[in-house]
């Protein structure tokens, strides 16, 4: 029930998105987006998923150190392939599944990776908004010292895997962040200005992203949110709404076709072993 909930959530959001921009604005905006913009948007993705393999491979080497780089490899784009599927992407925490061993300590390692990325996602958002949006510092203050506390913690639950390590893994998870920050950005500056109100603008899309993780495939909130986050600093939201498919589709699509290939190469492997 909750998954058909969420899948009805996310298809009203699209729906009301797409009639309150008006389609015929979306086409337009979608075609200033030249096709040599989504090849480099592409590109950057892969860039991306290269970012999270050297973090998912840090984060394995603390607690399975016997998987290899190739394996880790198949696991975060198996965890992919499953997160396209599933609410929220909760799939990803199934990246053990296709490591075959260690499956709760992965499961973990994925939570450790998903949260780290996501509270670094949360800090850019709200350094942005308070430089937006002064009214709301009292606000901002509250989520950073939550933040605090949380990283706090972990850190004290943690600290035997080395300062190193951890700060490996958060510069990573900043790297992760400006990758697909970048990606945005690039694809909202061919029909809008890019001035800082537009830098500022992105990490605020993608923190509320994080703070609403309700949609369905990954798609609806991001959406709502740029249009809302745009049209409130009163720059034209269509180019953030046509972006923000474009990530869905380059981050999360290209990632999830990619495990499932090689799932799906790997079955036929084993089953022509079998036949033989």
């Amino acid at each position: 029930m909750v998954t058909w909930a969420k899948i009805v959530l996310a298809m009203a959001l699209l729906g009301c998105a797409v009639w309150y921009l008006e389609p015929a604005e979306l086409f337009v905006a979608a075609g200033k987006v030249g096709g040599d913009k989504v090849l480099i948007c592409g590109a950057i993705a892969l860039v991306g998923i290269g970012v999270q393999w050297l973090k998912w491979q840090l984060l394995l080497r603390n607690q399975i150190p016997e998987v290899n780089g190739r394996d880790a490899l198949y696991s975060l784009l198996g965890g992919a392939a499953l997160g396209l599927v599933t609410p929220s992407r909760l799939g990803e925490l199934g990246r053990g599944v296709f490591l075959g061993r260690s499956r709760t300590k992965a499961a973990l390692l994925t939570a450790v990776d998903k949260l780290s990325s996501a509270t670094v996602t949360l800090g850019l958002g709200a350094a942005a908004a308070w430089i937006l949006w002064p009214q709301l510092r009292v606000f901002l203050l509250l989520l950073v010292c939550v933040l605090g506390a949380l990283l706090y913690w972990g850190w004290c639950r943690r600290k035997t895997s080395g300062p190193v390590a951890w700060g490996s893994i958060a510069g990573l998870s900043v790297l992760f962040n400006a990758v697909f920050m970048a990606q945005f950005f690039y694809l909202v500056s061919s029909s809008v200005g890019a001035d800082l109100a537009v830098v500022l603008a992105v990490p605020v899309v993608f923190a509320l992203k994080t703070l609403l993780p309700l949609g369905f495939l990954d798609l609806g909130v991001r959406e709502a949110a740029a249009i809302l986050v745009f049209s409130s600093l009163g720059l034209e939201p269509q180019p953030a709404f046509v972006a923000s498919i474009l990530i869905f589709v380059c981050n999360v699509c290209l990632p999830a076709g990619l495990g499932w290939l090689w799932i799906g190469s790997r079955r036929l492997r084993t089953v022509g072993k079998v036949a033989l």
